[in-house]
């Protein structure tokens, strides 16, 4: 999982096709407690890695899609799997 930073493209104009390359810096999210539920809630925990040295720019293709996340804490997040995603974003 990780935290969508940015969007942005990149086009090399020197090459013949000037090709344009669409690009996400992301924060790589580690799961707290070895990705195993948090018992009370039933959800996974995420936090900011420790080192915040893992974020790297990566194809947008690579982000497979959204997910709703809760503040919990300082830097950490529920991840809500129980949500459909299509209707909460037909509603709001």
């Amino acid at each position: 999982m990780a935290q969508l930073l940015a969007l942005f493209k990149i086009r090399h104009i020197p090459s013949e096709a000037a090709a344009v390359h669409r690009l996400a810096f992301v924060c790589i999210l580690d799961p707290i407690t070895g990705g195993r539920f948090h018992i009370p809630s039933g959800h996974i925990r995420v936090g900011n890695r420790i080192n915040r040295r893992d974020m790297p720019i990566v194809s947008k293709g690579a982000v497979i899609g959204p997910a709703q996340v809760i503040p919990s804490g300082e830097k950490q997040w529920i991840v809500n799997h129980r949500i459909d995603l299509s209707t909460f974003n037909e509603i709001y």
